[in-house]
């Protein structure tokens, strides 16, 4: 079956996993920081695998871009058409977030101000660049992600050239070759390096499992649960045993997608509802949460407050913070943004249908009753 979703449910269920991706990330880095900023790492549990929440990410990208990419596959202007969709969606929040971070480096003392002029560039340009302090990481620390994002989408949109199962053929072939290259030669650049880490091939899993979605391919619901339990299990079966992270939790995340996707799961129930919410606005909880994570740690801290002996009641605050800023930052910047920008890039006998729900957002219909507008 070549044709759209044949339900809003199997959307709302990637919705999901992105919001529980992006609330596992700001778990990791919370425990990230309250190592560096107050030495007490391990006032908590292992949550090193809140970073899959980043291998949930490339794997829904993946997917998302052949799901969003119907009405341009096949046609002499869907690679433009594609690529300024896709600068329309990632760079206005990301280019705020990149200027407000300055601003912080350049205003508060105690903050980091490890950037170069170069880095500070090739950070708005979405280009890997070591900062002064020889670390691979833009201004936005967790930008790093964007960057093989962006490399991913440089690919995906020539292959979207060729029809639907042709383009994801090459564009898989493209970044299996790369990764490849960069094993067997590795690069002397270390721009090269990034981009050719195996990393990469989670886009692939990700344009695997969309193909199949698109083709029709469906799981009975019991099979497409027992998927994403037994993926977030293998997780955390393999962490720590498996070196490769695309085994360890690339694979596994594919599975977990998989059956998200393949479900057909009915959440229509009005307690998903947030959750989507929060799913809608992940891609500003993923680049803001270090603003409340930190303001909690280094407030509380300077306050005299026991964070240390008592960090979960902190760490639930910082999650409330995140949600609650990345939400705002949606509604007001993001959202209205993004559709201005679509609204005059987009000819007025353009198809809607795939557009709208290009990102898997959940329609005004379903969030009513949630105080958002």
């Amino acid at each position: 079956m070549a044709g759209g979703p044949t339900n809003q449910q199997s959307i709302v269920a990637i919705q999901v996993l992105r919001a529980l991706a992006a609330i596992a990330v700001v778990f990791a880095h919370f425990q990230m920081d309250l190592g560096r900023l107050l030495n007490a790492r391990d006032a908590l549990p292992d949550l090193a695998l809140g970073h899959a929440g980043v291998d949930l990410f490339f794997v829904i990208s993946g997917f998302v871009m052949v799901y969003a990419s119907e009405p341009m596959f096949g046609r002499t202007g869907g690679p433009l058409r594609f690529i300024t969709r896709r600068l329309i969606r990632i760079a206005p929040v990301y280019w705020l977030a990149t200027t407000l971070y300055l601003v912080m480096a350049l205003s508060i003392p105690s903050f980091e101000k490890s950037y170069s002029v170069a880095s500070v560039a090739a950070s708005f340009l979405f280009v890997p660049w070591p900062r002064l302090d020889g670390i691979m990481q833009p201004v936005v620390g967790q930008g790093w992600t964007l960057n093989y994002e962006m490399f991913f989408y440089a690919i995906f949109a020539v292959a979207v050239l060729a029809p639907r199962r042709i383009a994801v053929a090459l564009a898989s072939g493209v970044l299996i070759v790369a990764v490849a290259a960069g094993q067997l030669c590795p690069p002397s650049s270390p721009i090269l390096a990034f981009w050719l880490d195996p990393i990469v091939l989670e886009f692939v899993f990700g344009m695997i499992l969309g193909l199949a979605y698109r083709e029709g391919f469906r799981l009975p619901k019991p099979l497409a649960l027992l998927a994403v339990l037994g993926g977030f299990a293998l997780m955390y079966a393999a962490h720590g045993y498996v070196e490769s992270r695309v085994l360890s939790l690339g694979l596994p995340a594919a599975i977990v997608v998989a059956g998200a996707a393949f479900g057909n799961f009915s959440l229509r129930s009005p307690a998903w509802r947030p959750i989507a919410v929060v799913g809608d606005a992940s891609y500003a909880l993923y680049l803001f949460h270090s603003i409340p994570i930190r303001a909690i740690l280094i407030g509380g801290s300077w306050m005299g407050l026991d964070i240390a002996g008592r960090p979960w009641p902190y760490l639930a605050a910082a999650v409330a913070g995140a949600i609650a800023l990345a939400v705002a930052i949606y509604y007001l910047f993001e959202r209205p943004v993004t559709g201005s920008l679509h609204r005059r890039m987009t000819p007025a006998n353009t198809p809607q249908t795939v557009e709208k729900l290009e990102d898997f957002q959940v329609p005004a219909s379903d969030i009513k009753g949630l105080g958002v507008k």
